[in-house]
């Protein structure tokens, strides 16, 4: 693994070059079968998990119990656009071997490191969280009426027991992990049984009627569209980040010459900053075509799915159950109105055991972010950030988890409503999304070679997600789209 071609130590200087030509690793043996793509699958396993505690369990919901399933276009062409910008992501990983900062990077550094201090310091590590933990702090307050407390002390207390876990304990970590997955799954299957209860005929033709009325906007709903855009199906700009830097670790393609970040010492070799350019003979493109099978049946045939009904059932059994009881979550009531779905059907016995469920899939999403987001920006440090490079990744990683951490603290203590919190992290990641939606469209056309390319239709796709991020971008700037 040569890392003999490194960027410049010039900062502002930008790479040009990768390290040289290499072959498209070879897959393993059986990975071209259907039981071995099926064996290689996981980044969309962990998306999914971390995405669900975010736009779906929140503002699909509450978009649901205001203006019902007319609003569900915008999760499918959100579900569309993402996956899309997710495969050219997965691409250039898939291709370089590099991390998807490098597409930055490769436009300019300044770029790169205003991309990501703005985008992954400024809007996520501070209102993201912090809006998560105030969430989280209500469902103890208002759901399990534990009063006398700061919910700024909950948050905090409930974000601390993850320090330890990604930390020091690793396999108390991974045993969580493994916990929480469990738990997100068992709200995924039973909000797919609350939502069989409450169907009709009517009730299912009113959702395809919402998936397909595109551009339809009702009065004073425009705000609800932002969120449902931003959130509503996996994250917000950095999702091709995110999926990038776990198919690195799940060592797709050329990833699999590249060393993990997880669980680094110092001794040990750190991941290439620089990668190669594919070589285009025909066993490397026999490799790339069964590599490619993996990747898109992990995006398209498991992520994509799994995110759009994720995201399409809250808001499904919103609007058959909290919006005909006039019940809006709001506040720090965020998920505690949403205990209805279950108490409906199941008393109140149901209803606390909803809150358990969501507590947890805020609380694993909250584990799943603090990992991605700091390994992202580690990343991000080491590629930008020559004098950087002689500490490791992983010690990288481990001191940003401290600082998401401290981050957080001066916007709960200052605002303290986590909807707001949460609201100003959406509004910057929609008028962040066409940018990021545009680097792994330039990257596609000038780094990879034209063999390695998506479809000449997934480039449109992509065009037409630029242009309908940037639309509702204008919108918030022109005061259309208010919090």
């Amino acid at each position: 693994m040569s890392q003999s071609a490194q960027p410049s130590q010039s900062y502002l200087k930008r790479p040009t070059e990768f390290t040289g030509v290499k072959s498209i690793p070879k897959p393993p043996i059986g990975a071209e079968t259907f039981r071995g793509v099926l064996a290689w699958l996981g980044p969309a396993y962990i998306m999914a998990a971390m995405e669900i505690g975010s736009g779906e369990l929140v503002f699909c919901a509450q978009a649901g119990a205001r203006v019902g399933m007319i609003l569900a276009w915008t999760i499918l062409l959100s579900a569309i656009f993402k996956v899309t910008n997710n495969e050219f992501a997965v691409r250039y990983v898939m291709a370089t071997g590099e991390s998807p900062i490098m597409m930055y990077q490769r436009i300019h550094p300044v770029f790169c490191t205003f991309y990501w201090i703005i985008q992954l310091i400024v809007r996520h590590w501070m209102f993201w969280p912090a809006g998560a933990a105030l969430t989280m702090a209500g469902i103890v307050i208002e759901g399990y009426g534990v009063k006398g407390v700061d919910p700024v002390i909950i948050g905090l207390a409930l974000y601390a027991i993850i320090l330890p876990l990604l930390l020091v304990a690793k396999r108390a970590y991974e045993v969580v992990e493994k916990a929480c997955l469990i738990m997100v799954i068992a709200m995924f299957i039973s909000m797919i049984i609350i939502g069989a209860l409450v169907t009709t005929p009517e009730r299912i033709a009113e959702t395809f009627i919402g998936l397909f009325s595109f551009g339809v906007l009702p009065a004073g709903a425009a705000d609800l569209a932002v969120r449902l855009l931003a959130w509503a199906f996996g994250g917000g700009p950095e999702e091709s980040l995110k999926y990038g830097i776990y198919v690195r670790e799940k060592g797709y393609g050329m990833a699999s010459e590249v060393a993990k970040v997880a669980r680094h010492s110092g001794r040990e070799e750190e991941p290439v900053l620089i990668g190669w350019r594919p070589s285009t003979d025909p066993e490397s493109l026999k490799n790339w075509r069964i590599w490619l099978r993996i990747a898109q049946t992990d995006l398209w045939a498991v992520y994509l799915p799994m995110g759009l009904l994720g995201s399409l059932i809250f808001m499904y059994a919103a609007s058959w159950i909290l919006r005909p009881a006039g019940l809006i979550p709001s506040g720090y009531k965020l998920a505690v109105v949403q205990a209805e779905f279950f108490r409906k059907f199941f008393g109140e016995f149901g209803a606390m055991v909803y809150l358990f469920l969501a507590m947890v899939v805020l609380w694993s999403t909250a584990v799943g972010n603090m990992d991605a987001y700091s390994r992202i920006v580690a990343s991000s440090i080491r590629v930008n950030f020559p004098w950087f490079r002689k500490m490791s990744e992983y010690r990288l990683w481990a001191s940003l988890v401290i600082i998401y951490f401290l981050l957080m603290i001066p916007a709960m203590v200052g605002i303290r409503q986590p909807e707001l919190l949460l609201l100003i992290d959406i509004y910057l990641s929609v008028v962040l999304m066409a940018l990021a939606f545009l680097v792994p469209f330039i990257a596609n056309i000038l780094w990879i070679p034209k063999e390695f390319r998506p479809h000449p239709i997934k480039f449109v796709i992509l065009a037409a997600g630029i242009a309908f991020y940037a639309y509702f971008a204008a919108l918030i700037f022109m005061g259309v789209a208010r919090p």
